[in-house]
């Protein structure tokens, strides 16, 4: 594999120095890469490497990386130096980046076309190592990310050129200003970050400064009076599982803070939030009709759309309207893309449909149903452009889930040349995660040949999987389009019989990678599942956020797929869910063969939730010998050990907030040699 190494970082003192970091990158194995033929053309295939190019432009891999730096660097720079590399050859001739496309002209012939200043000259391309760069802040911390290009290739030759040892510089000035953050939005960052930033050892060296104690609010739930109700008692919910949540509603936000809109009202209300009240996560309950929302417009090579983009609520670094005309979110803005709290919007416009979002959201968080479909996926990939379909994207997502689940696939292939409808019923059965690749509108998702229709407003209307309703995501174009009408991610909340508990959807375009790789819409779609099975990341609203944050190192910094997907990819959910299956390593059933008796089954506990001060009785069956009952809170870690001596019921009283389970949500497992079985217990504040 590929090796970074930290070789030095250099501070200089003085307000007006500056600092700097070095990277020796070292790309000598040979085993990492290889070559294939696309369209007549040459193609470099490199493992952890991504093709990114204008159109026109050779279409050499490149990687990306992010470092952190000290949280008051400004002018950031990065450059590159090439100690040594090899001459891997003459006569290749390297293909152009195809004009992309998105999902929905899947009838759109693809055009590949050579820019003739670059295929008609004499000189090695890239001219620099170094093809993009950006640096922003996550929550504080100064990211710069960059993407590196080790290749070179010469059209008049073909002669192509591998830098196998490279050394990188970091350099930035210091005394600029940096945020002053609670410890628990500097902690939850810190632990984010330290998944996929090149040098986690130095994110407590420049950590952004910190406020003591924290600061008193973790959740807003912004909405109108109107709804007060049903989110009273949603607050109330959250409250009592440790997470303090205030209820604010948008009249108030309105009347009393400054800006050009309503939604720049909005937006400066949460960023005074955030700086001075430790906020981590907000819930706008409402659709356009209720909570103000941030159209930008959107464009890439000749596809344009005017569409919401709730980043624009959830990264509050700068204005998003850095040139003052009001235009948002457009590449002169000086944006910076990484979010700082967890957004999620619940749609709805009547009372009945926002009760239902609470219902559930709470149903799921509290007393899930129990049974296989907690374990359980579907993954549907259409035909979605000729020789290439979604089942890539599908199988990138399963080998993220965890080990023994049941992961069902229906995959529209060259030889089945018809859509499905068998993934309805699975659906119906109840699943946990659920991803649709294929192409969109409003209305919903689609096959490429009859019957088409995959996941649509009338399939989620007709669900009847009741509160086995789990997670739901997609590459497809528009599903998420709100403001376009009821669209499909409107349908599945909407529905009072089934649909989802979370929906992550498009509100314009998903997009095309350079096929055969993946896209964007593909990538965070795969990032999302990493980050709630394997990087023990399983709050939804926080796991959405880090794989589009994971995404914006590759943005070129003009209008490009990478923004595009960037801005249009929404969240609509409650932020703070806990992924049932997701963020610890806990939950999940496991069994071995036993040598006699049965393998341990732990049932609901009885009340669920409690509160403080309850004796709360846990149903345990399990084979000869005793048992073994573990309390885990949501990061993993072991709050309580009780052994069962014979099969029965194990009890437990939550203890108030100087104990072991304060309020909040806890996962319990019981094991012995013959395998463990799991359930979930919310704890609520009470008085024992």
């Amino acid at each position: 594999m590929s090796r970074v190494l930290f070789l030095a970082v250099l501070l200089a003192a003085g307000a007006a120095s500056g600092g700097s970091m070095t990277m020796l990158l070292d790309y000598s194995d040979a085993g990492e890469f290889g070559f294939s033929r696309y369209s007549g053309y040459d193609r470099i295939e490199w493992e952890g490497g991504e093709c990114f190019s204008a159109p026109g432009q050779p279409l050499l891999p490149s990687r990306a990386y992010a470092v952190v730096v000290p949280p008051d660097a400004g002018n950031v720079t990065v450059s590159a130096t090439v100690l040594e590399s090899v001459r891997l050859g003459t006569g290749f001739y390297i293909q152009p980046a195809a004009v992309p496309r998105p999902f929905s002209a899947a009838g759109m012939p693809e055009i590949i076309c050579p820019d003739p200043a670059i295929y008609d000259s004499d000189a090695a391309w890239p001219s620099d190592a170094v093809v993009s760069m950006h640096d922003g802040r996550k929550c504080g911390f100064r990211l710069a990310g960059f993407r590196i290009c080790p290749w070179t290739w010469n059209p008049a030759d073909g002669s192509l050129e591998l830098a196998i040892r490279m050394e990188v510089a970091v350099e930035w000035e210091e005394g600029g200003s940096a945020p002053i953050l609670s410890p628990s939005q500097i902690e939850a960052a810190s632990a984010r970050l330290s998944e996929w930033v090149a040098n986690p050892l130095d994110i407590p060296a420049f950590s952004p400064p910190s406020l003591q104690p924290d600061a008193p609010v973790d959740y807003l739930v912004i909405t109108s009076s109107d709804y007060s109700d049903s989110f009273a008692q949603f607050a109330a919910f959250k409250n009592g599982t440790g997470l303090v949540t205030e209820m604010v509603f948008i009249s108030d936000i309105l009347a009393t803070t400054p800006g050009y809109d309503n939604a720049e009202k909005l937006r400066n209300y949460i960023k005074n939030r955030y700086l001075n009240d430790g906020l981590e996560y907000v819930l706008l309950a409402g659709d356009q009709t209720i909570i103000p929302v941030r159209n930008v417009a959107l464009e890439c090579e000749g596809w344009s759309d005017n569409a919401p983009a709730d980043l624009y609520f959830s990264d509050l670094d700068g204005t998003w309207d850095a040139n003052g005309d009001h235009s948002y979110g457009q590449p002169e803005d000086d944006l910076d893309l990484y979010s700082d709290v967890a957004v999620g919007r619940a749609l709805f416009d009547t009372p009945g449909e926002a009760a239902l979002f609470v219902q559930r959201s709470i149903m799921y968080q509290s007393s899930p149903p129990s049974g296989a479909w907690q374990t359980r996926a579907i993954l549907c990939g259409a035909g979605l452009f000729p020789g290439y379909t979604g089942a890539k994207v599908c199988d990138s997502i399963a080998v993220n889930l965890p080990a023994g689940w049941e992961i069902n696939k229906a995959y529209e292939l060259p030889s089945i040349q018809d859509g499905f409808t068998t993934h309805i019923a699975i659906i119906n059965s109840g699943t946990a995660w659920n991803h649709y690749a294929g192409h969109g509108n409003t209305a919903g998702i689609y096959w490429q040949s009859s019957p088409t229709e995959m996941m649509t407003n009338s399939i989620a209307q007709g669900l009847y999987n009741g509160n086995m309703a789990g997670i739901h995501h997609s590459i497809g174009c528009h599903p998420g389009a709100f403001h376009s009408g009821e669209c499909c991610a409107e349908a599945l909340w909407h529905n009072p019989g089934g649909g989802a508990s979370s929906v992550m959807f498009n509100t314009s375009y998903g997009w095309e990678g350079y096929l055969p790789e993946m896209g964007v819409s593909e990538w965070m779609c795969v990032y999302l599942t990493e980050e709630v099975f394997q990087l023990s990341n399983g709050i939804i609203g926080s796991a959405f956020a880090t794989a589009k944050d994971r995404r914006v190192p590759l943005w070129s910094g003009g209008h490009d797929r990478e923004l595009y997907c960037i801005m249009d990819w929404c969240a609509f959910h409650d932020p703070t869910l806990p992924v049932i299956g997701g963020g610890t390593g806990v939950e999940g059933r496991e069994t071995v063969p036993p040598a006699g008796g049965m393998t341990p089954l732990l049932g609901t506990p009885c009340p669920n939730p409690a509160t403080t001060g309850d004796m709360v009785r846990v149903p345990a069956a399990f084979g000869g010998g005793s048992a073994t009952l573990e309390v885990f809170d949501l990061s993993g870690r072991i709050v309580l050990t009780i052994p069962v001596d014979s099969p029965g019921e194990a009890q437990l009283v939550p203890e108030g907030c100087d104990g072991a389970m304060p309020p909040g949500v806890y996962l319990l497992r019981l094991s012995n040699s013959t395998g463990s079985d799991t359930s979930r217990l919310v704890v609520l504040a009470g008085s024992r």
